[in-house]
């Protein structure tokens, strides 16, 4: 994992991301972001399911980070329905800056 990934809670505010808040961004961007139950669930559980669902949740974190002052390419976002919530959230922490 990038230092990223180990920055805690009072970083947040810098332009940086924690891992919870990186996970959250990657289930609340799901369709079904209240059937989450743990970080190796995999996406498709949430409702992402093909193309369509893949673009809009990569667009959706994509806006998510700009909000925390960041950006991601959406290329670097690991999101698909064999993907798990972990390997997503630790894509988005690896490439935000």
């Amino acid at each position: 994992m990038s230092p990223k990934s180990t920055k805690n809670a009072e970083d947040a505010g810098n332009g940086e991301l924690t891992p919870q808040e990186a996970q959250d961004i990657v289930v609340t961007n799901t369709p079904r972001p209240n059937k989450f139950s743990g970080p190796d669930q995999l996406l498709k559980d949430l409702g992402i399911l093909g193309d369509a669902e893949v673009t809009a949740h990569k667009a959706g974190i994509v806006a998510d980070v700009a909000k925390k002052g960041l950006t991601i390419d959406e290329n670097d976002i690991q999101s698909g329905p064999g993907i798990d919530v972990a390997t997503c959230r630790d894509s988005v922490l690896d490439n935000a800056n």
